[in-house]
This record gives structure tokens, sequence and C-alpha cells, in this order.
């Protein structure tokens, strides 16, 4: 009972169902550095406001917050990254797969005609 529950083998990642996973992921972190980029424009202008309302400390608090976004947004940036180089290699990885795999095929139909002649 036990062997069955604790040496389960995993589930094999198919590449398509990974690369669609990342394209996910991707769509996922572009839609949020679009929100940080907006949320830090929107600072920008409060700090503007501000400013021109003589509130030094409120403008200050704004422009730290837009930095915030930004480290954000390059962290998000580097994470895209990532996904980006992941994909590329696995799509490699793949079409070394496939590669393989028909050269084995065209090896064993060779084998196949020499025993037959």
């Amino acid at each position: 009972m036990f062997s069955r529950m604790f040496n389960r083998t995993k589930p094999e990642a198919n590449a398509l169902t990974t690369l669609d996973k990342l394209n996910e992921t991707l769509e996922m972190l572009e839609k949020k550095e679009k929100v940080l980029l907006k949320k830090a424009s929107q600072e920008v202008e409060k700090a503007k406001e501000f400013t021109r309302a003589k509130n030094k400390r409120a403008a200050i608090q704004c422009l730290k917050r837009k930095r915030l976004y930004e480290q954000q947004i390059e962290q998000l940036g580097n994470f895209q990254l990532r996904i980006h180089d992941q994909m590329i290699m696995l799509e490699g990885a793949k079409a070394t797969t496939e590669t393989v795999d028909a050269l084995r095929t065209g090896a064993a139909a060779m084998k196949a005609m020499q025993k037959a002649t």
C-alpha cells in the first residue's frame, strides 16, 4: 500500500503542453507588467500634483513607490527573458529528439533491407 503511495511515477511532461504553459505564463507576466507601468505613471502624476501643492514629503513618497514599481517591472522583464530562453531550449530539444527518432527509423529500415537481401 505504501509503495503505491510514495513510489508513484510522475507523469512525463509533454513538450507541447509545457510550451503552452510557458506561453500562458509569459502572457500573464506581460499583463502584469502593463499594470505596473500604469501604476508607475500614476505615481509620477501624483508626485507632480503634490509638488504643485508644495507637499514635498508626499511627492517623495510617490517617487519611492514609483521606484518600487520600476524594480518589479525589471524583475518581470528578467522572468520573461528566462521563459523565452526556456522555450527556445525546449523547442531545440524537441527538434533534436525528432531528428534522432527519424535517424533511428532510417537505420532500422536499412538493417531490414540488408537482412532481406
